[in-house]
C-alpha cells in the first residue's frame, strides 16, 4: 500500500527528469509502468552533497574509583556503623546528598561486601530489623487510620505480595534502629542499604545499572527494597531496565521486564513517553545497545529532532542496531522520498541518506545561506560571502560544509586594510577553528601570530616572540622574518645607568657625612650644678686634750 501511494510521485519525478534533459519519456513510463529502484535512484534520488557520517554509540565503561572518592564514601559508611548514635544520625542525613562522582567507589565497595557477606546471617538480621520496624510503625499509626480501611487493604494482598507491600518505612532506618556494631552481618547490611540509597539519590542511568547489579549479586535479600526504589525513580529507571532485559542472568531479565510492565513502559511507544530529555536520550541509546528491532521505527522518529541531544542519541541507536533494522530503514526512506532505495544500498548507506535528507529539510535556510555565500565568494564579493557564512555558523556551528568557508575567510582577511587588522586576525582564527586538522593549519597559525605581532607593533608594544613563533610554524614566512629583523634594528640599546646610580650614591653619602659634621659642631648643653655637699660633723677632741684641759 505504501508503494502505491508513492507511485505517482515517483513517476512525476522521472518524467520531470526526462523533460528537463530535453528528451521524451520512455514508452514504459508513458504507459504508466512503475520504475525500478535503480531507475528511480538515477532519476531523482541521487545524493546531493556529502553524506553525514554515522555516529558511534559509546560503550558502557566502568571507571576505577579514585582514592578521594573511596575515602569520602568510607567516612560516611564508617560513621553509619559506628558506636555513637549521634554520628549515625549525621551520616544518615549525608546518604541522600552524595553526587555521581561516588558511583565508582560504591561499585568497588559493593564488590568487597559481595565477597565477605554472610549469606545465612544477613537475611535473619534484616528480617529481625523489619519486624521491629513494622511494630514501631503500627504503634505510631495506631488510631490514625480507620480499622475498616486497614481490613479492606489487608484483603487485597496475599502471601508474597503482602510480604512485599507491608514494609512501609525505610529498611535502612529499620536496621539502624536496632544497632549491632559488633556484628559483621549488621555492618555489611547497613553499608549495602546505604549505598543503595546513595545510588537512588543520584538517579542517573549509570547509578541505576549498579542498583540492578545489586539484585544480581544478592538475590532476594534486597529484591523487595530495590523494587520500591525503582517505583520511586519511575522514568529514570527505564533506560537501565531496558538494558537489563538482555542481562546475563535470566532472573534479572524477567525481573526487568516485570518492572517495566509495572511502570507502564514495556513497549517502545510507552518507553519514550517522558518529558526528561536526558532520560529520553538514554532510552534511545538503550534500544541501540540491545539492538531492539521492534524499537527501530520509534528511534528513527527522533533522528530529525530539533534537540541535538535527542537527534544524536537516535542516530547513534540506529547505527548500533545496524543490519537487523534494514527493512525499517528501507520503509523510512520510501516514506521520506517516495522512492524505494536501490537494492545494492546497504543499511548504512540508507541510514546516511535518510539523515542527509533530514538535515537538508531541517536546515533548508542554512543550506540556502551556504549556497548564497559560495556564489558570492566565487563572484569576488567576499564581504557578502562572509556575512552569509557567519549566519550559517550562528545557526549550525557544526555545519557539515563548514570547511568550504576557510578559503573565503582567509581571502577576506587579506583584503582588509591595516586599520582593520584586528578583524583580519579574528577571521583567520575563525578559519583555523573551522578546519584545525588541515595540512595548512600550521601556516595559518603562523599568519595569525604574524598579524598579532604587527598589531602589537602598531600599538607601540612590540613582541618578538610572536614573530619567532610564526617562523617556527612556517619557516618560509618571509614577512615575519623581515619584521623580526626590523624590530631588532629599531630597538634602541639600553642606556648605561651605572654612572647615574654611582653619582646618586655619592650624593647620598655626602649628605650623611654633612649631617654627622653638623651634629658634632653643635654646642653641648651645660651640665646641671652639683648639689651642695652636706656639712661635716664636728670632730671629737682627743682623750689627751680633754684630760689636759680639765687639769
Amino acid at each position: 500500500m505504501t508503494h502505491r501511494r508513492a507511485f505517482p510521485f515517483a513517476v512525476l519525478v522521472a518524467l520531470a527528469a526526462t523533460f528537463a534533459a530535453g528528451t521524451s519519456p520512455s514508452p514504459a513510463l508513458a504507459a504508466g509502468e512503475i520504475p525500478t529502484a535503480s531507475a528511480s535512484a538515477s532519476a531523482g534520488s541521487a545524493p546531493t552533497g556529502p553524506l553525514p557520517e554515522l555516529p558511534r554509540l559509546a560503550p558502557i565503561t566502568l571507571p576505577e574509583a579514585d582514592p578521594a572518592s573511596l575515602k569520602e564514601l568510607d567516612r560516611i559508611l564508617d560513621a553509619l556503623i559506628g558506636e555513637e548514635e549521634h554520628a549515625r544520625e549525621n551520616a544518615r542525613g549525608m546518604v541522600d546528598g552524595v553526587d555521581a562522582a561516588l558511583i565508582p567507589a560504591i561499585r568497588q565497595r559493593i564488590q568487597d561486601i559481595r565477597a565477605t557477606l554472610d549469606r545465612d546471617t544477613a537475611p535473619r538480621v534484616l528480617e529481625d530489623a523489619r519486624k521491629g520496624g513494622r511494630e514501631s510503625l503500627k504503634k505510631s499509626k495506631k488510631g490514625a487510620s480507620d480499622s475498616s480501611d486497614s481490613k479492606k487493604k489487608s484483603k487485597k494482598v496475599t502471601d508474597k505480595k503482602s510480604q512485599d507491600a507491608d514494609d512501609e518505612g525505610d529498611w535502612l532506618d529499620f536496621v539502624l534502629a536496632k544497632p549491632k556494631p559488633q556484628s559483621d552481618s549488621w555492618r555489611d547490611l547497613v553499608k549495602l542499604l546505604a549505598m543503595e540509597r546513595m545510588l537512588a539519590a543520584i538517579g542517573s542511568t549509570p547509578a541505576i545499572r549498579e542498583m540492578i547489579q545489586m539484585h544480581a549479586y544478592f538475590g532476594d535479600l534486597l529484591r523487595i527494597d530495590l523494587q520500591r526504589q525503582v517505583a520511586k525513580l519511575k522514568d529514570k529507571a527505564v533506560p537501565a531496565l531496558l538494558e537489563a532485559r538482555q542481562h546475563d542472568a535470566k532472573l534479572i531479565q524477567k525481573w526487568a521486564n516485570r518492572q517495566l510492565d509495572l511502570l507502564g513502559r514495556a513497549i517502545p511507544g510507552e518507553a519514550v513517553s517522558t518529558n526528561d530529555t536526558q532520560v529520553l536520550a538514554d532510552v534511545l541509546r538503550a534500544y541501540g545497545r540491545t539492538r531492539d528491532v521492534d524499537a527501530a521505527r520509534v528511534v528513527l522518529s527522533f533522528a530529525n529532532s530539533d534537540r541535538i541531544q535527542l537527534r544524536e542519541a537516535a542516530r547513534e541507536a540506529v547505527a548500533a542496531i545496524g543490519e537487523p533494522g534494514l527493512w525499517q530503514l528501507r520503509d523510512a526512506y520510501l516514506n521520506l522520498t517516495g522512492d524505494k532505495p536501490p537494492r545494492d544500498w546497504k543499511w548504512d548507506r540508507i541510514a546516511r541518506e535518510i539523515f542527509a535528507a533530514y538535515d537538508r529539510a531541517r536546515l533548508a535556510e542554512v543550506y540556502k545561506l551556504m549556497d548564497d555565500g559560495v556564489a558570492a565568494s566565487e563572484a569576488g564579493k567576499l564581504d557578502e560571502a562572509v556575512v552569509a557564512f557567519d549566519k550559517v555558523l550562528a545557526r549550525a556551528p557544526l555545519f557539515e560544509r563548514r570547511k568550504e568557508m576557510v578559503k573565503t575567510y582567509i581571502a577576506r582577511s587579506k583584503e582588509l586594510p591595516r586599520e582593520q587588522r584586528e578583524e583580519a586576525v579574528a577571521m583567520l582564527s575563525k578559519a583555523l577553528r573551522l578546519d584545525p586538522k588541515s595540512p595548512d593549519a600550521p601556516k595559518l597559525e603562523a599568519e595569525i601570530a604574524y598579524q598579532e605581532g604587527v598589531l602589537l607593533m602598531d600599538r607601540g608594544t612590540p613582541d618578538k616572540l610572536l614573530f619567532k613563533k610564526a617562523i617556527e610554524l612556517d619557516p618560509a614566512h618571509e614577512r615575519a622574518r623581515a619584521a623580526l629583523t626590523s624590530l631588532d634594528d629599531r630597538v634602541a640599546p639600553k642606556k648605561d645607568n651605572t654612572k647615574r646610580y654611582l653619582g646618586a650614591a655619592g650624593l647620598g653619602l655626602l649628605a650623611i657625612l654633612a649631617m654627622i659634621l653638623i651634629q658634632r659642631k653643635k654646642p653641648s648643653a651645660p651640665a646641671p650644678p652639683a648639689p651642695p655637699a652636706p656639712p661635716a660633723p664636728p670632730k671629737e677632741p682627743a682623750p689627751e686634750a680633754v684630760s689636759s684641759s680639765s687639769s
